[in-house]
């Protein structure tokens, strides 16, 4: 146990994921110490329980799906270490960096007297997390397989607590989920003693950890993809080879054509969900959520959507290169040029079709945002030349990923912002989406296309110069 935590340690040190961790809560915390007391009491122990306790599953199945593939995993397997081993080594680091992270946003949050329940409550639930990220990356072959599966099994263990919390469920029985008594204990209401919580908490926590284990059993022997069957690409006409065989994946994969497809689960969502949820905040808890309409859909349709496919094909582009497809693909009559040309078209393609979707479907788009739309477009390939250009790995795949966050989401503040205020966020594509919104205006469209170029040029030639 020994060997396997030293050799994490290191591992997780040369991938700068205590950095990373560590840099994250540093940056939340920043914007917590600087709001009111009040709404910081409010807001910390939902970034505690979606951000900080989160974070460091990207990290576990991103390392877990590249031992698999580099072969690591299959040395593990005639070792004596013994699965459940292996994965309590790579989850030590992770908790203890999750609870240090933990600390600075309760005291920006003012919640310095409730470190002593908060801490294990973060601890327990990091755990958890963390094991059943392990699980699902113990059948991934992929990073981006991974990220597809792995909000199936974390929709209960968040939706739950959330509901519970906002008061739209009610009753002991939601507190079977054990993650809502830990958000309740983060927000100092919980109904029932910590002691008991946290027993309960850690129960699962173990439970999650053996099965995490038993998932892993039987799995080293075979690393990297499954030979399977498969007819052969045809050779002519080349330029047709890539978007074959992403075609076949997406087919192949039920969890990356659940990728492909949602846009239309999030507009179908936004349609059916935001009437009720305005009427129930307005009756119940006296919010009109009316005139925030517009922001929540510049986030969730114009903002996510470009996001989430610009991120995807970075990540698929970093499973190239480390299962060594980007080898043979320079030495290979197409180049890395004209791949990564291919990757950028697809995710800028993929990103207009989403919004194409998204937009009517959601009811809440209108058609004045037609000009911020084609700037959010363009948006998705300036995020995947972003996350190539700070990172090598998956692991750093998801570093990034997690870093562009804030400068990505923060611009929606123009909505509201206006004059000086607002100055600082004009150097952000964001920015121009959230400022073309109300109609096509032609200087914002103009300096919005400009902003993405002036990122773009230098992210593409960098990111050229690292793959060639």
């Amino acid at each position: 146990m020994t060997a396997l935590l030293a050799l994490e340690l290191r591992l997780q040190w040369r991938q700068r994921v205590p950095a990373a961790l560590l840099g994250l809560a540093v940056c939340w915390s920043v914007p917590l110490a600087l709001l009111p007391a009040a709404p910081a009491r409010a807001v910390s122990p939902y970034l505690l329980f979606v951000e900080v306790m989160t974070a460091g599953t990207l990290f576990a199945g991103a390392l877990t799906v590249t031992d698999r593939s580099t072969g690591a995993a299959a040395a593990l397997g005639v070792s004596p270490a013994r699965p459940w081993q292996r994965v309590a080594a790579r989850m030590a680091p992770l908790v203890l960096l999750a609870v240090a992270g933990a600390v600075p946003v309760l005291l920006a949050g003012r919640r310095a007297e409730q470190l002593g329940v908060a801490l294990p409550a973060v601890a327990l639930s990091a755990a958890l997390l963390l094991a059943v990220a392990a699980a699902v990356a113990a059948r991934r072959d992929e990073f981006v397989g991974f990220m597809a599966a792995l909000p199936l099994p974390m929709a209960a263990l968040f939706a739950v607590p959330l509901a519970t919390s906002a008061g739209l469920l009610g009753g002991p029985l939601w507190y079977a989920v054990p993650t809502t008594g830990a958000l309740a204990l983060l927000r100092g209401e919980s109904p029932y003693p910590a002691v008991l919580v946290l027993a309960y908490l850690a129960l699962w926590a173990l439970a999650a950890v053996v099965f995490a284990a038993r998932r892993l059993r039987g799995k080293d022997a075979a690393p990297g993809r499954p030979a399977a069957r498969a007819r052969p690409l045809p050779a002519r006409p080349r330029w047709l080879v890539f978007p074959r065989a992403d075609l076949r994946n997406v087919t192949r994969d039920s969890m990356l054509a659940a990728v492909a497809l949602s846009p239309l689960l999030l507009a179908l969502g936004l349609r059916l969900g935001f009437a009720p949820l305005a009427a129930w905040l307005r009756h119940h808890r006296g919010v009109d959520l009316a005139p925030y309409a517009p922001a929540l859909a510049i986030v969730a349709v114009a903002v996510h959507v470009p996001v989430a496919f610009g991120m995807t094909g970075a990540l698929v582009v970093l499973d190239d290169l480390e299962d060594g497809t980007l080898a043979v693909v320079r030495t290979s009559p197409l180049g890395v040029r004209r791949y990564l040309a291919y990757r950028l078209t697809a995710v800028a393609l993929l990103a207009a079709a989403g919004l194409a979707v998204a937009a009517p479907l959601s009811g809440l788009v209108r058609a004045s945002a037609a000009g911020s739309l084609v700037l959010a477009a363009a948006l998705a390939p300036l995020v995947t030349l972003a996350t190539l250009a700070v990172a090598r790995t998956r692991v750093q795949g998801a570093t990034a990923d997690k870093a562009l966050a804030l400068p990505l989401y923060l611009p929606v503040a123009a909505w509201w912002l206006a004059g000086p205020p607002a100055w600082p966020l004009a150097a952000l594509p964001t920015f121009w989406i959230v400022r073309a919104w109300s109609g096509p205006d032609p200087a914002h469209l103009l300096l919005g296309a400009a902003c993405l170029a002036a990122w773009t040029i230098p992210f593409a030639g960098r990111v050229m110069r690292r793959l060639a």
